[in-house]
């Protein structure tokens, strides 16, 4: 049954955790790897979600399809709601995350409609970007029923334990840090050679989850050896 919630997962796996480009000739190569242009993409989103797409087939015939079956269509107010499919009738469209960030296939390589390479070439192709307005002519809002316990597909089943994630380091004696800053990522320790690889997990768990990840400083004692062994049972 239609979910909402992953409707955001599925938008935020094909921009952020494959290389997908953008070509409108090629638009329904939806695969790692493979191609999609704006609208292809959501309604590709929307049917791994659970949800009737009926004969929506572009950013065009998007709003009376959709509308038609559970969806209504609401001014842009500038305050969209996470699940909102955000549409300009005749260029865009895009999905609204939540966390004043949207998810959006743009353009190729090229800065062009086609001929590009398949795949994201850019890293931006497809991507999740803070909320602008295109502008929107409205905003498309699900009011059918949902499943509400459906659980995350396979391939983002790690997101719930990104959230959980944390640095962490440990105090000496001396109130000193003593060691390098470690990441755990909600079930394994890795620690970091370098301060920018902190910086570098910390962008990219936001972009990903809209969170910031928070830093643990362990007191004096042996509570990280404690911590360090209590994980490494978990996953022996």
């Amino acid at each position: 049954m239609a979910n909402i919630q992953k409707l955001i997962e599925r938008m935020r796996y094909w921009c952020l955790d494959v290389s997908l480009g953008y070509d409108q000739t090629n638009r329904w190569d939806i695969r790692p790897g493979g191609e999609a242009d704006c609208s292809s993409l959501v309604i590709h989103c929307l049917q791994e979600a659970g949800f009737d797409t009926g004969a929506a087939s572009y950013t065009g015939d998007m709003s009376a399809a959709l509308t038609a079956i559970g969806w209504v269509r609401l001014p842009n107010n500038g305050s969209p709601q996470a699940g909102d499919i955000l549409l300009n009738d005749a260029d865009h469209v895009a999905v609204y995350l939540g966390g004043g960030q949207l998810a959006q296939a743009s353009y190729d390589e090229n800065h062009q409609a086609s001929g590009g390479a398949s795949g994201d070439q850019t890293g931006h192709e497809t991507n999740v970007s803070p909320y602008y307005n295109f502008p929107w002519n409205c905003y498309l809002r699900y009011t059918g029923s949902q499943d509400n316990n459906s659980q995350p597909t396979p391939d983002n089943q790690g997101d719930d334990d990104m959230t959980n994630a944390f640095f962490f380091a440990f105090k000496n004696s001396e109130g000193s840090l003593q060691g390098p800053t470690k990441f755990f990522d909600g079930s394994r320790i890795h620690p970091l050679a370098h301060g920018d690889e902190m910086k570098a997990i910390g962008m990219s768990i936001k972009a990903a989850t809209g969170k910031d990840v928070p830093t643990y400083v362990f007191p004096s004692g042996p509570w990280q050896t404690r911590f360090e062994d209590a994980i490494q049972r978990a996953n022996s």
